[in-house]
């Protein structure tokens, strides 16, 4: 075979490597994630622009996340306050407060031209975190196609972040469970590896899980490495046996956290 032939045979091939990668529904599982990241943290800069600038008219006005208070916002008339529609939004109680507090706010007196702008900002937020919930659904139903036993262990939105934060599923199944337990926590490892007397890190992007960030401190770590470890399995099989597992893990990791639980009931009672 010439030179010629077999650089063209070669061209070919490595072609056809890149668009095979490029089709990966992998990408666009971490493409989907990091879109829900990106609008997580634009919503909470421009709700935190929201807030300063709304305070300037009513100061007292609080909410508990900054969707909340955007919503508030569109619905808001200090001088002509509407307690249904407020309640429809926060609950009677809060509805309530509000009134009260815009009938005694210290707040400026702006024009309709000003309080438009910070509508609109509002409405623009709102759109943000519908647009979010869009994501939401899509990494949803991507994660449970592409990874069914890993998002029927961890939960879709694990699954979706862990994939992501490797690149590929294929990736991701190479790794040992302690380096899965700590995926998302690169930057404190780096310290404890500089600095020995920092202590390592005992969970990443798993700590998301509720059996783990609900849990007391002193057992989140064995927890975490519990679930790595199943993960570990259920990620294997998702990426190369194509088997459905998930069930068995998750009766495993059940009975294991229920065994740790009742492990630390008992030291507490000591």
């Amino acid at each position: 075979m010439k030179k010629s032939d077999k650089r063209a045979k070669f061209l070919k091939k490595s072609k056809e490597s890149v668009k095979e990668a490029m089709m990966s529904r992998d990408m666009l599982l971490g493409s989907v994630t990091k879109s829900i990241e990106n609008l997580d943290k634009t919503i909470n800069l421009l709700g935190e622009q929201l807030e300063e600038w709304y305070s300037i008219y009513f100061p007292e006005l609080k909410a508990a996340d900054r969707v909340k208070y955007a919503e508030l916002v569109t619905v808001l008339d200090r001088e002509d306050i509407d307690e249904k529609e407020l309640a429809s939004l926060v609950g009677d109680k809060k509805a309530a407060e509000i009134s009260a507090a815009a009938k005694n706010s210290l707040g400026a007196k702006l024009s309709s031209k000003d309080l438009s702008q910070c509508i609109a900002l509002a409405k623009f937020i709102i759109s943000l975190d519908k647009q979010r919930s869009k994501y939401e659904e899509y990494q949803k139903e991507l994660a449970e196609e592409l990874c069914p036993n890993l998002s029927e262990v961890a939960g879709p939105e694990i699954a979706a972040k862990l994939v992501a934060h490797m690149g590929s599923l294929s990736k991701l199944a190479l790794l040992p469970a302690s380096a899965v337990q700590v995926i998302g926590a690169e930057k404190a490892l780096f310290k404890h590896l500089k600095n020995k007397k920092i202590p390592p890190p005992k969970h990443g992007i798993i700590f998301q899980h509720v059996r783990i960030s609900a849990s007391p401190k002193k057992v989140r770590g064995k927890i975490a490495r519990t679930l790595a470890n199943k993960i570990t399995l259920a990620v294997k099989a998702d990426a190369f046996s194509k088997r459905s597992i998930s069930a068995q893990i998750k009766k495993d990791f059940d009975e294991r956290y229920t065994e740790i639980m009742k492990q630390y009931e008992k030291q507490k009672k000591k």
